[in-house]
């Protein structure tokens, strides 16, 4: 049998001394002197029930195999259920008003988020989703009795990715945009009318999120169609930059544009560090209040004083700007939430009023967090988008998350899509992504009875710290096994547990696998130990471009951030033996003194380059990012704050880490054990 023995060796030089000879391991043939932790998928650790992969060790550092992506609870659909959601006093307090509450989730899809909601002339309510799983694709489903009931989730045929600004013209013909702009002439039923989604007319892309406005005219047909897009400007990027947000109409139905307009009031400043720094805002929701001003609401930039700190685009918030003169000119933005709540959604009630629909992903007041409370909330304005009543805001849904990691940042629920009917009520949709589902309320703004309450945040039900590293992955879906080694399909990785010993691995060491990968392109990790904020230690391939011309097909690196590389030692394309096959081989890179040194079947790669200073195994990201206990090793995948990216391809046979740099004649011991 041929193996790809993938030798992992911190420090090792070619020539290096031994310490000594090296003693048998019960299986007399692999090297021991030094053997921190031994993984032989064809001696007998392969995972057992509960997912555990035995160290053949006398060190006993035994490895879970996890999912790359949690398994969502399946949604059922249950109709609505009683519900209620709370309502600030004004005055400090809190009442509860009665609502309704239900999930909806696409059968085979791993999440279903929702992106738009619309009521029809037909008396049908329609919601679009994104089923996602390993491909993304847009979703309808259709109710005649205002959410009670749903249909069956249909695919739209020739649309992927995750549909935005579903609009309804009247008439019967709707549109949304993923990729093309996709139009239906019967109610949402077919899709065989589609045209290019153009850039502005500078040539920028218009991303979409949020809702657009339509103005129809005596007859129910859509005479105008308002929409808010938004880029960077080339050269600029999340989440130090500025974006940009485009106002522009259609006339035509949505096949041509016209009144484009970026206004200055849609940038503002903030001060952090000494420094005012430029801030945009992106996606936008926009409506026609009763008076005919147009009011968007848009999603503005981070502030910066988060930029020293875990951040994600979570930290983004709310802000509103009207235009009395039909999109001519736009009035400053009052800011609604500097950070956490936005996704927003626009709707106007049958009363006038104008409902705000935002998700939650960080509860903030002002720029101090607030709470680890997560769901959806809404605003109303009784004045055509003058004021919001942001001490009367409505808790649609509340939940609580705390990653164990402390990424508080980590939102899980994302998108959102609402609608409003003829009684004053709102349907709004969000989507939580713990549960894998769209979650849709029923609410009236003025529900009785208003009872009050105190808001008990303690209470809510709490989700746990990330589910991938609570899960085991399941054998035949996430990954396979053969008589000889364990089958990495992209959709597993092996958690180690940084043992005392193995995060005292620094300037000397061998890390080992033995391996068969697949081309899979990206950059799949072999081994990793990251923590919070920092990148942290990894050995990986580069497959994003063509491998026959890369200057680092295998490399290892360490960094704290991401922009900041410390250390790497990189194989180029034209080294002898080759650095990148798909047959069963041997690849070592072996630290000795803070050098690295790459190897494969034995044999020293002819062409790599080192770059810093001296490298440090484990040790490394022990230092740098502290909480020793909270740390562990990764093979298969590189998983910080709890998320996993560049998962691997390929069987895998063994994995051994040595407290030492080995030799030569014991790489080739070792290969040759294995096979």
């Amino acid at each position: 049998m041929r193996y790809i023995l993938v030798t992992m060796l911190f420090g090792l030089a070619l020539g290096t001394p031994a310490r000594g000879e090296s003693e048998p391991c019960p299986d007399e043939k692999v090297a021991s002197d030094g053997l921190l932790l031994h993984y032989d998928f064809g001696r007998g650790s392969l995972p057992d029930t509960k997912g555990r992969i035995r160290d053949l060790s006398p060190s006993g550092i035994h490895g879970v195999i996890r999912p790359t992506t949690t398994t969502p609870v399946p949604a059922k659909r249950t109709g609505w259920l009683e519900h209620h959601v709370l309502q600030g006093d004004g005055r400090g307090g809190w009442v509860s008003r009665p609502a309704k509450i239900q999930a909806v989730r696409h059968p085979t899809a791993k999440m279903t988020m929702p992106f738009g909601l619309v009521r029809m002339d037909n008396g049908e309510l329609a919601l679009q989703c994104s089923a996602e799983g390993k491909s993304t694709k847009p979703v309808m489903a259709f109710s005649r009795d205002d959410g009670d009931t749903w249909t069956s989730f249909v695919e739209i045929p020739g649309a992927n990715g995750r549909p935005m600004l579903l609009t309804y013209h009247g008439g019967g013909k709707l549109s949304f945009v993923a990729g093309h702009r996709f139009f239906s002439h019967d109610y949402g039923r077919t899709w065989t009318d589609s045209v290019v989604h153009p850039p502005t007319r500078q040539g920028r892309p218009f991303h979409l999120e949020g809702n657009a406005w339509v103005d129809f005219d005596k007859a129910g047909k859509a005479k105008g169609i308002l929409e808010l897009g938004w880029h960077y400007a080339p050269g600029k990027k999340h989440p130090r930059d500025d974006a940009n947000v485009v106002f522009r109409r259609s006339v035509d139905g949505g096949r041509s544009w016209i009144d484009e307009l970026s206004p200055p009031q849609w940038k503002f400043t903030m001060r952090h560090g000494r420094k005012s720094w430029l801030r945009g805002v992106s996606e936008g929701a926009i409506v026609r209040a009763a008076n005919g001003d147009l009011v968007a609401a848009l999603r503005s930039d981070m502030p910066p004083v988060f930029f020293d700190g875990p951040h994600d685009d979570s930290l983004e918030g709310t802000a509103i700007s009207i235009s009395r003169d039909d999109g001519k000119t736009w009035s400053k933005m009052n800011m609604l939430f500097y950070a956490g709540r936005h996704h927003a959604n626009l709707q106007r009630l049958p009363n006038n009023d104008l409902v705000c629909t935002v998700i939650v992903r960080a509860d903030f007041d002002g720029l101090k967090r607030a709470s680890d409370r997560r769901g959806c909330d809404a605003l109303i304005s009784r004045d055509n988008g003058q004021t919001w009543n942001i001490d009367r805001r409505y808790e649609l849904d509340a939940w609580r998350y705390d990653r164990g990691d402390g990424y508080w940042v980590d939102g899980k629920c994302g998108h959102i899509a609402a609608v409003a009917l003829r009684d004053g009520s709102v349907v709004s949709a969000y989507g939580h992504y713990l549960q894998g589902a769209a979650v849709l309320v029923k609410w009236h703004p003025d529900a009785r009875p208003a009872t009050p309450v105190k808001r008990e945040l303690e209470r809510l039900k709490r989700f746990a710290s990330s589910a991938i590293l609570g899960q085991v992955a399941r054998p035949n879906v996430d990954y396979q096994v053969k008589r000889d080694s364990l089958v990495l399909t992209g959709q597993a990785w092996i958690q180690i547990p940084l043992d005392k010993r193995l995060a005292a691995l620094d300037k000397n060491g061998t890390i080992e696998l033995v391996f068969k990968p697949k081309q899979q392109g990206g950059m799949p990790v072999l081994v990793a130990c990251a923590a919070r904020g920092v990148e942290g230690f990894r050995i990986a391939f580069d497959q994003r471009n063509n491998i026959t011309s890369s200057k680092q097909v295998l490399y290892s690196d360490q960094r704290v951030k991401l922009d900041r590389m410390e250390y790497s030692v990189q194989v180029d394309h034209q080294s002898d033996p080759r650095p990148f096959t798909t047959d069963l081989q041997q690849i070592a890179y072996v630290m000795n003194s803070g050098h690295g040194v790459f190897y494969r079947d034995g044999r020293r790669f002819s062409k790599q380059t080192e770059t810093g200073d001296g490298g440090s195994l484990f040790q490394y990201t022990v230092k740098r990012g502290g909480a020793k206990d909270k740390l562990f090793i990764s093979i298969g995948a590189l998983v910080r704050n709890a998320e996993v990216s560049g998962a691997v391809q390929g069987e895998l046979h063994a994995i051994r880490i040595y407290d030492r740099p080995m030799t030569v004649d014991e790489l080739r011991r070792n290969r040759f054990a294995t096979d």
